[in-house]
């Protein structure tokens, strides 16, 4: 049996390109990235031990584990990162941060705590600073994870010093709806069964008010895998993608630059190079808006394109 499963990195889904087929899960309702779905336990501590020795050089997405798991699955993302490979390591609210994970991108699944929200629970707020440099993973959901929901929470969140709130569209089961909204009262089912999910661009504005930045960008590997700056390219052509989509432009650009993203990530060139000697005309899949995205992405790795800047002050605006 495979122990990874392999995907195309979208920012959609975090950018995980791997991610394992057998995962000792927590037991109670928390987002699936890779797969855009509820997760869903399906391993133990062994699936754990088995991926140390395992090499990837893209985006390893670690779901969140039990609590006395969470020193293995640390020490597995250590590894891992010890590599150069980018890790994702999921945890839930209420969870310890990972210790000594300098290089891993840690991401909250905000989940457990708007469902907490929306059932008229007591919901203890992170410490502040708790959540410092995490990503605030947001589903997309009807009634949970609404507008309204966003106003509450997100100022808790931004005061728990995360810098990135991560809008993520979740596909659910009419099973799994009725499993969500077991014990809330009818009308506020019929909102969660029957309800619009929040466009991510109204939660991304409210998250901007809040000092929240909006969509992860791609994490990179790093030395001794090689790589970066094509994938760097690649993840801000991305980026702009989503952002057009987001802000309803044409279909037509958004395409253009996810099509150039995709040509960008399986380049055999050194894009750096070429964009040092003036060459990427030479690449007949580059059109000129995603020229120089490109460029600006591997000459200036400082700070991000022009373009997507520009999209993101609209979400702002």
């Amino acid at each position: 049996m495979k122990l990874l499963r392999e995907q195309d990195a979208e920012p959609g889904h975090a950018w995980v390109r791997f991610s394992p087929t057998r995962w000792p899960a927590p037991p109670c309702a928390w987002v699936d990235v890779a797969a855009g779905a509820l997760g869903a336990p399906s391993g133990d501590s062994a699936a754990l031990e088995a991926l140390l020795p395992i090499a990837v050089d893209d985006v390893l997405y670690l779901r969140p584990v039990p609590p006395v798991m969470a020193a293995a699955r640390d020490r597995l993302a250590e590894r891992h990162a010890r590599r150069g490979t980018p890790v994702l390591v999921q945890v839930l609210p209420g969870d310890p941060m990972p210790e000594g994970l300098r290089e891993a991108v840690v991401v909250v699944d905000l989940l457990p705590l708007l469902l907490a929200r929306y059932a008229g629970a007591a919901v203890a707020p992170p410490a502040e600073g708790a959540w410092r440099g995490a990503v605030a993973l947001w589903p997309l959901l009807p009634a949970v994870g609404n507008a309204a929901a966003a106003r509450e929470v997100l100022p808790i969140v931004s005061r728990s010093g995360a810098r990135w709130l991560h809008p993520v569209s979740i596909g659910l089961s009419g099973r799994q709806l009725r499993e969500l909204a077991e014990g809330v009262e009818e009308a506020r089912y019929l909102d969660l069964f029957h309800g619009v999910p929040p466009e991510p661009r109204a939660i991304a504005a409210i998250g901007i008010e809040h000092a929240l930045e909006p969509l992860l960008p791609r994490p990179l590997p790093r030395p001794p895998l090689h790589g970066a700056a094509n994938l760097r390219a690649a993840g801000e052509l991305a980026v702009a993608a989503e952002l057009c989509l987001w802000l309803h432009e044409a279909e037509s650009r958004a395409h253009a630059l996810l099509r150039a993203a995709r040509f960008a990530e399986r380049a055999t060139h050194d894009l750096a190079a070429l964009a040092r000697d003036g060459n990427l005309a030479v690449l007949p899949w580059l059109e000129d808006e995603g020229r120089e995205v490109v460029r600006e992405a591997v000459i200036d790795r400082d700070e991000r394109p022009r373009l997507v800047r520009e999209l993101l002050g609209r979400l702002a605006g």
